[in-house]
């Protein structure tokens, strides 16, 4: 039975005994004494009403309780620090930390951003450039606020679009398809073909897999890459052909070509934990990137 508040002092010292897996040793990373943790830790046990760990002579064991404690309290004390600096940000300013694929959200990013900080001037953007997967884990780690990308179909996420992307396929100067003025499936059978990594883009790399499969097309990957970048310096090499998104900065000597039928588009979002509710100044952002989206599909509209 739980006899008082949990006091977040005291199960942080247990956290931390757990993650060292003994008194001694998690006392020196805090720089105490290990009578003076070890009394913190009975006092922290005796004020939860439960039996948290197992003591032996040399090491100590986590009990059932314990490993529930451990568990959930990890959750709090994230719950708590990421609530404070919410209110911080909010009330002083702060740093809304984005990932985003600029070949995607990059042109919306932009021109949110120079409305935004005319708002909010008080408020730091950081910008990290990531794969889609980098993104998503760090979202979820606590590590990025929002992220810009391709949507995942994932309970894990909150989203809201803001742009659908065409594939096109992209083709080197020389190809024997680089004079088409649009390209049917059949085109491609046997073709060498370039794609963005299955465990950094898994949602494009599924989609690009499937097209292929559904127009009976049979295509050699010929190799995966970590980033656009990569991509375009093998395309330009004439290595390969790619299917990539519109107006995707692959560089120069490389035509992108329209599909005939056309894969279907790429939707880009902006996405955050789904278990952890916006501060008010990043749902203002993620306002802003959506209004700047709509003003893209809208040209000569203003606001």
């Amino acid at each position: 039975m739980l006899k008082g508040d949990m006091d977040l002092r005291k199960l942080r010292y247990f956290l931390e005994v757990a993650d060292a897996g003994s008194i001694t040793a998690a006392a020196e990373r805090l720089r105490m004494t290990q009578p003076a943790l070890s009394r913190q830790v009975r006092a922290f046990e005796d004020e939860m009403g439960w039996p948290l760990l197992d003591r032996g002579a040399k090491s100590i064991q986590l009990t059932k309780q314990g490993k529930v404690v451990l568990r959930e309290g990890k959750a709090i004390l994230a719950a708590v620090e990421g609530g404070v600096e919410r209110m911080r940000r909010e009330i002083e300013g702060g740093v809304i930390r984005i990932g985003y694929a600029p070949s995607l959200g990059g042109e919306i990013l932009k021109n949110a951003m120079g409305c935004f900080v005319q708002r909010h001037s008080g408020v730091k953007l950081e910008l990290h450039d990531e794969t889609t997967e980098e993104m998503r884990r760090k979202v979820l780690s606590g590590e990025l606020d929002l992220m810009i990308g391709v949507r995942a179909h994932k309970a894990d996420m909150e989203w809201v679009d803001l742009d659908s992307k065409k594939l096109v396929l992209a083709v080197p100067q020389g190809h024997a398809l680089a004079d088409k003025s649009r390209i049917k499936p059949g085109d491609l059978e046997g073709v060498r073909l370039l794609l963005l990594s299955r465990h950094d883009y898994p949602e494009y790399w599924s989609q690009v897999i499937h097209f292929f499969k559904d127009q009976g097309v049979n295509a050699k990957v010929a190799g995966e890459f970590d980033g656009i970048e990569s991509l375009g310096v093998a395309l330009r090499a004439g290595v390969g052909v790619a299917l990539v998104a519109e107006r995707a900065s692959v560089g120069e000597g490389v035509h992108l070509i329209h599909m005939q039928p056309e894969p279907d588009p790429v939707s880009v979002a902006v996405g955050w934990r789904a278990d952890r509710a916006l501060d008010a100044m990043t749902s203002a952002f993620v306002e802003e990137l959506s209004l700047n989206a709509q003003d893209a599909k809208s040209p000569g509209q203003t606001r």
